[in-house]
Formats: C-alpha cells, sequence, structure tokens
C-alpha cells in the first residue's frame, strides 16, 4: 500500500453490467461513511470508462492500461452474458485487465487482492441472449477457479451485489489491509525510536490529556454500543419479516383447506348444472383469495429486502469499527455473532416450510375457471420471488458468520 488511508479499487466489467457498476461506485460513499470521523481508510473506485481519457496506443485498451498503470489495491471483476469486445492479445477488454491484475497479485501479493463476482440472473428476453459470448463467460468462470485459485461469488440481482461487495470490502480491510497499517505503524516506530526525545515524550502524554478531557475515548466506545444495538435491531427486523412471511402461508394454507372441503362437498350435488355454478363460484372466490395472498406477498417483499440491507450495512458498519478503533468491545460484537445462529434458522425454517408450500401448490391442477388459473400463476411467482430471497438471505447470514469467526 502507497497510501495507509487510501484504498483504491479497479473496477472491470464488460457493457451488459452497468446497474452493478453504478451501484459499486454509488457504495463508495457508503463506504466512507462507515469508517466515521477517524478517516482512516477512504475508497477510491476507478474504471476505464471514468478514470481515463482519450489517446492512442496499439489499441484503446493499451491506452487504458497504461493510463490505469496498475495503480490499485483491490481489482473487482464483474460478469454476467458478456465477455467483452476482444483486443490485439485477448479474447476481451475485462479479460486483459483480469491477466494484468493476476500479474500484479504474482508479483505484489502483499498490497493486492482480486475480488470476482458473476450475476446468475437469466435474461428475460431470450432472443437477446449471445450464446456464444455466454459460453465463454463460463468458460472463464471454470478457469479461474480451477486453474487460477480464484474463489468467486456469484449474485442474482444488483442489491444482492451491494451486500455482498460491502461485506467483502469490509472483511479484506479487516483482514488484510488493516494488518499492513498496524505494519507499517510498528516500522514507522521503529524508525523513529531513536530519534524521540523528552519533547516529543511530552507532546505525546499532552494529546492523551487532551483526548480524555475531550472524552473521545468514551463517545467512541459509546457509539460502538450503540451500533450493536442497532445491528441487533435490525436483525431482529429480519426475523420479523421473515415471521410475517410464514404467518402469510398459514393464513392461506387455511384458507386452501376451506376452499378444498367447500369444491368437495360440490362435487356431491348431483345436478350437473347446479354443481358446476357452485363450482364456478368458489373457484372464483379462491382466486380472489389468491389475488389477496399474492397482494400480501409483494408488499413484504420490499420491507424484507431492505431488513437484508439493513443488517448486513450495519454489521459490516461495527467490522470496520474494530478495525479503526482502539476501544471497542469485542464481547458485544461475540454476542452479536452468537446471535446470527438464531436468525439464520428462523430463516431456513421459512425456507423448509415455503418450499413444502410450493410443492404441494403447484402440485394442484384442478379443471377451474381461468381467473383461479391467473391467479394461481400469479401466487406461485410471488410465492418464488419470496422463496428465492430467503436462499439469498441464508447464504449472506451465513457468510457474514463465517466470515467472522476467530
Amino acid at each position: 500500500m502507497k497510501k495507509v488511508n487510501v484504498l483504491r479499487i479497479f473496477l472491470a466489467s464488460p457493457g451488459d453490467v452497468k446497474a452493478e457498476r453504478e451501484m459499486i461506485f454509488a457504495l463508495k460513499e457508503d463506504l466512507d461513511l462507515l469508517i466515521g470521523k477517524d478517516k482512516n481508510i477512504k475508497f477510491e473506485i476507478v474504471n476505464w470508462e471514468r478514470n481515463t481519457y482519450p489517446g492512442k496506443g496499439i489499441d484503446a485498451q493499451d491506452v487504458i492500461n497504461e493510463q490505469i498503470n496498475g495503480e490499485y489495491d483491490v481489482f473487482i471483476g464483474i460478469f454476467w452474458q458478456r465477455f467483452g469486445t476482444p483486443t490485439n492479445r485477448y479474447e476481451s477488454g475485462t479479460l486483459e485487465e483480469y491477466e494484468n491484475a493476476k500479474k500484479k497479485y504474482e508479483n505484489d501479493k502483499e498490497n493486492t487482492h482480486i475480488m470476482m463476482y458473476f450475476k446468475t440472473e437469466g435474461n428475460q428476453n431470450i432472443y437477446d441472449t449471445d450464446i456464444e459470448q455466454l459460453k465463454k463467460v463460463k468458460d472463464f468462470k471454470d478457469k479461474i477457479s480451477k486453474e487460477d485459485g480464484i474463489l468467486y461469488s456469484e449474485f442474482e440481482k444488483t442489491e444482492d451485489l451491494k451486500n455482498l461487495a460491502q461485506l467483502n470490502l469490509a472483511n479484506l480491510v479487516r483482514d488484510k489491509f488493516s494488518k499492513k497499517k498496524r505494519n507499517i505503524t510498528k516500522s514507522s516506530l521503529q524508525k523513529k525510536e531513536s530519534l524521540t526525545t523528552d519533547a516529543e515524550e511530552i507532546d505525546k502524554y499532552e494529546l492523551l490529556a487532551i483526548k480524555v478531557d475531550k472524552g473521545e475515548y468514551n463517545i467512541e466506545f459509546e457509539n460502538f454500543l450503540e451500533d450493536i444495538e442497532k445491528t441487533n435491531s435490525f436483525l431482529s427486523d429480519l426475523a420479523s419479516s421473515t415471521n410475517k412471511i410464514t404467518l402469510v402461508m398459514s393464513f392461506f394454507s387455511t384458507k386452501t383447506s376451506e376452499r378444498t372441503k367447500q369444491l368437495n362437498r360440490i362435487n356431491n350435488i348431483k345436478d350437473e348444472r347446479l354443481r358446476l355454478t357452485k363450482a364456478k363460484k368458489v373457484s372464483n372466490d379462491y382466486a380472489d383469495d389468491l389475488d389477496k395472498y399474492s397482494d400480501d406477498f409483494e408488499n413484504l417483499l420490499p420491507e424484507f429486502r431492505e431488513s437484508i440491507s439493513n443488517s448486513v450495512q450495519s454489521y459490516s458498519e461495527i467490522i470496520f469499527k474494530t478495525v479503526n478503533s482502539n476501544s471497542f468491545d469485542e464481547g458485544s460484537k461475540n454476542e452479536l455473532l452468537q446471535n446470527l445462529p438464531s436468525f439464520i434458522s428462523s430463516v431456513e425454517s421459512a425456507m423448509e416450510g415455503t418450499a413444502d408450500f410450493l410443492e404441494t401448490f403447484t402440485k394442484v391442477n384442478t379443471h377451474l375457471t381461468a381467473k383461479y388459473s391467473t391467479a394461481k400463476r400469479r401466487a406461485e411467482l410471488a410465492t418464488n420471488s419470496v422463496f428465492k430471497e430467503l436462499i439469498r438471505t441464508r447464504k449472506l447470514l451465513k457468510q457474514l458468520l463465517d466470515d467472522n469467526k476467530d
């Protein structure tokens, strides 16, 4: 690291992940805020779109390489369905940037880190998918995992990448670059040891006295406890949202049972016209139940996503504070970690219940009305959206727990 207080991130990606690029740039403000007033680490994010200017070289990518010149600490690569535009040397500009990052890492492992992310969400329009480009992405993903020793992460939506990147960068600073900071501080002290004078010792003690007068240590400690409390609150919100999902499914299961009993009774009516009329009425009533159920799930989803995002961001802030603070309550942090398994368990219970519900619900194949068929399909999709969100939540919480175990 050339400057301990600046962490420079180079962002490389083909053209089909613009939303993800913009999100990473927007994340800089959140990351800077997380380290608070101490400002021990600031983030700088660069890529060819924002940090290069027109010039001449062997080709356009050569101009980019020359201007970026390996001046970064973290390489973030993002791929989806496109591999990129070929250069004179590699199959794509993004691949060339990755290969340059790999060489940089091999030459300076202490000050370089590579983070690779792959988007898994399918294209809504199959005709917009370039199969050849998609195959190159898949081959590249296999290669870096098997041959280059890269551990990559997958995400489905842009918001998922935000949560992942924020958590990963928090842990990276804690585990790698904060260690470098301590080494530099120690080295610096050793070099200056022979030059220390009585006056400098007095200045050191005077500074300590001023800090105590201002109460800076107490404020720092109190803020940390507030952060712990806030994080626990967000995790409780997440558990509450998860419970709401379970309650919606439970209520709808009761409604489904009632409608099934009604239809069974109607099937015993001998008059065919009367039987069909009543069956149609129950089917349409059931369709209304399905729409109400879908409304409830669709309204819950934003709340659920927000609780996930808040939990990850708040915990990331605690990670940063443990890196940049001289006084924090390790016991409170450990208590927070001890609470995570119970939240993971509640999410897993909701996942199991949702999976059972989906398997049962999708097998229902009755000859009812068009209104019922439309409502049933909407309910399936609404349930599946929540189900996928639960899966992503469990992954994030488990990663958060695993990354912060001692």
